[in-house]
């Protein structure tokens, strides 16, 4: 047999060297489950170079024996280090024996290496596998054995996983690699190739483009011809039309020079009125403000630091009276009442004197009574005897007795002072009452004084209020009146600035007009070309255009240059420039126009010609101006908009967010004429009438009388509130006085009755006990004595002495009384002194103070009777100043309304010389610039004299600027027309043209120019068409060899790609079709077998009663890339996929896929690990009979299965099972052949 037996050395569950084998052509290994079957299908696995990781194994030395693990023994047990198994096999060719072996060793750091050895020599892993494949046993395709739980994975497997496991067995996926390679080069050789292609048709569409540029440049050099002429034409129809204009311009100026001395004369006078009426306008202007400042500097003075000063010192006044009269009042009633307590006093020392006296008398009359008591000595002897037996029967009570009635006249006589006490301070605590009374009744007077007071003061104070309204409402008319005074006075001011102009203003205008003149091109000023929609707009579109308001419009970047130019030469200042050809504007943000109601676009709200549009737009840009800021502040603060704004009060809040003030003017081009003037001027009037009227309705005297008593209020109420918060502390003081006795009263008085009740209680207690013995001891001694008991005795013998005792005590309890009435009495005389001296210290004072204050009023009113004749008498000076300075006003107006009426004809007349100069100027300039251009450009005019070499480039300076200084201000000269000695031929001009100069046939000129410089740029970019026609061709060849090269390495590469995909295809094609072929004839035998029954059942259904099995490729060019769908025909059923099989069926159809791949390139045997665990016993049967079948010397089957279905059929058996006492697995083997069928 091929594999003859397989020995392993502490391999697993096997301890120690063990031989298990031989096997048999079809050998089954049977044992228990746990006993180690499947240990011996690893080591079959192990020796044939299966990985560990495959061997239900993470590491190598895993897979060695561990001792104690298999056996029942707890002693110590050495570990072995090393494990091995041996396969040996024997070829069925020549019958040679091999010995393959592989042993693991393990060291305490290392997981275990493995040692591959033939016939007991080393070889390596590469050698070793070469060796085994050599006898068809392939380890990567693992076609020698099948694990258990394969079958299972094979019938669930899908299609492409199918594809790959005969792409394994077939040797093709070894190509892989190569394959992809080459297919990666092929495919990068073919898009380098088809880029080339692409470049290749670019170079020819250059070279067509190219040569159509030849042609166009023929039909350039035509219209250059043609553009030549027409110039020609165009500048000798400007050069005719300028001398003209010139010649036309100096008669003009001869004949308005004869008038301008005259009228200068007169102006100068005029002019010379107006300043000195103006000068003293001024000066009385200023005195008026002067005094009005001092009239209003006094009044406040008066109100708000003289008047507050005399109503402070009325009140103080009246409020030290009144303190004066209550203080002679205080002291008149503490000196009754000292009387009284003095009086008092007398009487009291005097009675302490009597019951002294009394006392003293009382106690002599004791002392001789108490020497003539005498009893009987007998009696007296037995009396103390009992007694003393009474005293030794209850000693304790006899001593408490004792004790108590030692106390009890003390406690007596402190219970007298204590009511003494009580008595003193129900007196003490009846007079707080009445004090608490008095200062009650006290404190409502004060408060009904202060709701008087208040109710004056609130009514007062709305008097006030109202008349203060009142004089604020007048305040507020008058501040209204002077603000449109002024108005109207900024006005008067700017209309007769406009009637002037200022030097600055006329020097640009002229300016700007002499460059209309000159240069056709020019239209004006921004700020003339356009205006706002409404006047309330002037600030913000003013604002907007900014810098941009005097700038030039100009209709192209040429004409501006130009003027730049001409304004150097002629040095007349610097200025702005907007040309409408390359000016750059920024679109209009439509977004902008519905941001907010309120707030529109400034482009908007300007009115303009729409060829001004492009220069209106570039000033404004997206700027937008809103009715309030209150709206600008929301459109870019709280929507975000980084957009400029522009209130109508002149507020500018930036794209950045900074804010800049808002003005309430600007100078602008306001214009006013004489009616406008005169209704200003009448304005003026008017105000300055209802100013005076409304100065004369302030209620002056009326308002300082409530001023005064709301101040006398206020003082008064601030002394009421000192006297109620004096009234307060007082009764606060009486208050806790009060309390501080009624609780002192309390607390003592019941502590001393509480402690002489509980001692009267104990004192009865214990008389009571006493009593009960001595009736007892002193039975006898009563009878003797003829008493009823003891204490009729003693209570008639000590009757005198109780007697006596009260006595004393009700004497010194007068004594005590009467002394301390004396002290109080005493200590209130101390304070009633005390109070009269503070009193008196303070009405010293109090007079002092008012003799002080009186003199402050005096003073005070003096001094408001002084600035009252200031007020007077600057109010007269006003009125006057008033008047006069109408006067002056009229007188001033009047001077400029004649001195504007000659300026303007002046000015008119020399702004007419000043233009037609400006003219000629323009016209010089221009026909000057005409020859430059011609120079420059090679122009060739007809010229009859001269030469255009005698033009010069640049402008030489000459005196003729200084002359024409200095003629300005007497008459006017002419500006020398220099031609520079050419002279031109017109005769080329016809007719029509010398006699129209219109713009019309300029812009005729202007129209077929542009139509040929339009058609020639257009050409122009295209003049190197040959030169590039040939780089291009040259290109082509270039391209043309690269081209060639990528064709050649595409075509190699696919021919490598091609054979390396023929040759895997071919490899997995045989595979395939020997897999195919055998499938059918496998399955067919592995279900043959079935009943009778089963195929009658299957004859009428129309089915066949042999299973069948099929293979079919998705793709059939290179199936290794796709997948293979495997379908079954199971017997009596119909033509189904795989995964639709019952669990049997699926089973069956997995092991003859097995079986089949299995014999496209066999292996001498054929190891089966259980197989059989998911068939019935039908099922195992047949795979029983078709393995036995199989079997022979060429093929070997080890199965491991449990069922006895199955390995009944086998040649040999190999029972594997468990040694508890061994501590492993051990093997027994058994030759079934012996035993025939």
């Amino acid at each position: 047999m091929p594999l003859h037996s397989v020995e392993v050395d502490n391999f697993k569950s096997y301890k120690g060297v063990q031989t298990i084998g031989p096997f048999k052509h079809f050998t089954a290994v049977i044992g228990p489950n746990g006993a180690g079957k499947s240990n011996l299908m690893d080591a079959i696995s192990f020796v044939l170079g299966v990985r560990s990781a495959q061997l239900r194994s993470t590491q190598l030395k895993d897979l060695i024996y561990k001792a104690g693990e298999l056996e029942d023994s707890s002693a110590p047990h050495e570990q072995p280090k090393k494990a091995s198994v041996t396969a040996i096999y024997v070829d069925h060719r020549n019958g040679q024996q091999y010995r393959f072996s592989r042993t693991i060793t393990v060291s305490s750091e290392k997981s275990g290496a493995s040692i591959y050895t033939i016939n007991k020599k080393i070889v390596k892993l590469e050698d070793y596998l070469a060796t085994l494949e050599s006898h068809n046993i392939l380890v990567k395709a693992k076609n020698f054995l099948v694990f258990q739980g394969d079958v299972e994975a094979i019938a669930s497997q899908n299609p492409k996983s199918l594809s790959k496991l005969i792409d394994q067995i077939s040797g093709s996926l070894e190509l892989s690699p190569d394959y992809e390679r080459k297919k990666a080069a092929y495919l990068e050789a073919s898009k380098n190739s088809n880029d080339t292609i692409a470049r290749r048709r670019v170079i020819n569409a250059e070279i067509k483009d190219f040569k159509q540029q030849k042609t166009e440049m023929e039909k350039y050099d035509e219209l250059c011809g043609k553009k030549d002429g027409i110039i020609i034409q165009h500048l000798l129809w400007k050069l005719f039309h300028i001398e003209s204009q010139i010649n036309e311009h100096l008669e003009s100026i001869q004949s308005k020079n004869a008038t301008l001395g005259p009228m200068r004369a007169e102006a100068a006078e005029l002019e010379r009125s107006v300043t000195a009426a103006r000068r003293e306008y001024a000066q009385v202007t200023k005195e008026v403000v002067r005094t009005e400042n001092e009239l209003k500097s006094r009044e406040k003075y008066k109100e708000e630091e003289k008047l507050p000063r005399l109503v402070e010192c009325e009140e103080k006044l009246k409020h030290l009276e009144k303190k004066k009269v209550n203080e002679e009042r205080a002291m008149s009633n503490l000196s009754k009442e000292k009387a009284a307590k003095e009086k008092e006093l007398v009487t009291l020392r005097r009675q302490l004197a009597t019951v002294t006296e009394a006392r003293d008398n009382f106690y002599a009359k004791q002392q001789a009574s108490n020497r003539n008591v005498s009893i009987s000595e007998e009696k007296l002897k037995e009396y103390q005897a009992l007694k003393a037996k009474s005293a030794n029967e209850c000693p304790k009570e006899h001593e408490l007795i004792k004790t108590i009635n030692q106390d009890l006249k003390t406690k007596t006589f402190k219970l007298s002072q204590l009511e003494d006490q009580l008595e003193q301070a129900q007196a003490r605590h009846k007079k707080l009452d009445q004090e608490h009374d008095t200062q009650t009744n006290r404190k409502t007077m004060t408060e009904n004084k202060i709701d008087t007071v208040l109710r004056e003061l609130n009514k007062k104070k709305k008097q006030l209020h109202d008349m203060q309204a009142e004089k604020t409402r007048q305040a507020q008319t008058e501040t209204e009146l002077k603000e449109k005074l002024q108005d109207c006075l900024k006005k008067i001011s700017e209309a007769g600035a406009a009637q002037r102009e200022s030097d600055s203003e006329m020097r640009i205008r002229t300016m700007v007009e002499k460059l209309r003149r000159i240069f056709p091109g020019v239209s004006g000023r921004l700020q003339d070309l356009c205006s706002p929609v409404a006047r309330k707009h002037d600030v913000a579109i003013r604002i907007v255009l900014g810098r941009n308001l005097n700038a030039v419009v100009v209709d192209s970047q040429k004409t501006a240059f130009e003027c730049v130019e001409y304004l150097k030469i002629q040095r007349l200042g610097a200025a702005s420039f907007i040309p409408l050809d390359t000016i750059k504007v920024t679109p209009v943000n439509e977004r902008l126009r519905n941001l907010a109601t309120g707030a529109r676009l400034a482009i908007d709200l300007i009115k303009h010609d729409p060829i001004y549009e492009r220069a209106v737009q570039h000033a404004c840009g997206n700027t937008i101006i809103c009715d309030s800021t209150q709206i600008a502040r929301h459109v870019v603060y709280e929507k975000g908009n980084e957009v400029k704004a522009v209130s109508l009060d002149g507020t500018v809040i930036h794209k950045g967010g900074n804010m800049s003030g808002g003005v309430t003017g600007l100078d602008g081009s306001r214009k006013f004429d004489d009616r406008e003037v005169q209704a200003l001027k009448r304005a003026q009037e008017d105000i300055l009438a209802k100013i005076k009227a409304n100065s004369s309705n302030a209620p002056r005297d009326n308002d300082e009388a409530l001023l005064a008593d709301i101040s006398r209020l206020e003082a008064n109420l601030a002394f009421l509130k000192d006297d109620l918060l004096a009234s307060e502390t007082t009764l606060a003081g009486i208050v806790s006085e009060l309390g501080i006795l009624s609780q002192k009263k309390d607390k003592k008085a019941q502590a001393e009755i509480d402690a002489i009740k509980s001692e009267l209680k104990a004192l009865e207690e214990a008389q009571s006990a006493v009593n009960r013995v001595e009736d007892k001891i002193f039975e006898s001694f009563c009878k003797s004595i003829n008493v009823e008991n003891i204490r009729d005795y003693e209570g008639h013998h000590l009757q005198l002495q109780q007697q006596n005792s009260s006595e004393q005590e009700r004497l010194e309890t007068t004594v005590s009384k009467l002394q301390h009435q004396i002290d109080f009495e005493t200590e209130q005389l101390e304070g009633l002194a005390e109070r009269q001296a503070t009193i008196q210290s303070v009405s010293g004072k109090t007079l002092k103070t008012l003799e002080s204050v009186a003199a402050k009023k005096l003073q005070v009113e003096n001094e408001m009777k002084e600035i009252d004749q200031e007020i007077s008498k600057l109010s007269s000076q006003l009125e006057e100043l008033v008047q006069a300075q109408s006067e002056k006003s009229a007188i001033v107006s009047e001077a400029k309304k004649e001195s504007s009426k000659v300026i303007k004809v002046l000015d008119a007349t020399l702004r007419d010389i000043g233009g037609w100069n400006d003219e000629i100027e323009r016209l010089v300039s221009d026909r000057l610039n005409i020859f430059r251009r011609c120079k420059l450009e090679s122009i060739s005019l007809p010229i009859l004299e001269g030469s255009l070499r005698q033009i010069p480039m640049e402008e030489a300076v000459t005196d003729a600027a200084p002359a024409n200084e200095a003629s300005s201000q007497n008459t006017p000269q002419a500006v020398d027309p220099r031609n520079h000695g050419i002279k031109i031929d017109y005769a080329r001009l016809d007719d029509e043209e010398k006699e129209n100069p219109s713009f019309e046939l300029e812009q005729h000129f202007v129209e077929q120019l542009a139509r040929l410089n339009t058609q020639i740029e257009a050409m122009v970019p295209k003049t190197r068409a040959l030169e590039k026609l040939e780089e291009v061709e040259n290109r082509l060849r270039d391209h043309d060899r690269e081209f060639e090269a990528a064709r050649k390495l595409a075509r190699a590469t696919k021919d490598e790609f091609t054979e390396i995909r023929n040759k895997r295809v071919n490899l997995f094609n045989k595979a395939y079709n020997h897999i195919k072929n055998e499938i059918h004839e496998v399955y067919r035998e592995l279900t043959k077998g079935s009943s009778n029954d089963d195929r009658l059942a299957a004859g009428e259904r129309g089915v066949s009663n042999d299973g069948k099995a099929y293979l079919e490729l998705d793709d059939f060019e290179e199936p290794y890339l796709h997948g293979i769908k495997y379908s079954t025909m199971p017997p009596g059923k119909r033509y189904r996929d795989v995964e639709q099989l019952s669990g049997g069926e699926k089973t069956m159809a997995a092991l003859a896929l097995l079986f089949a791949i299995h014999s496209y390139q066999p292996s001498p045997f054929f190891v089966l690990d259980e197989v059989d665990a998911a068939l019935d016993n039908t099922n195992v049967r047949r795979i029983a009979d078709y393995v036995r079948k199989k079997s022979g010397e060429t093929v070997q089957f080890v199965v491991i299965s449990l069922k006895g279905t199955f390995y009944e059929k086998a040649s040999g058996l190999v029972g594997i099972y468990r040694d508890n006492d061994w501590g492993g697995t051990k093997s027994l083997t058994l030759d079934l052949d012996q035993y025939g069928d």
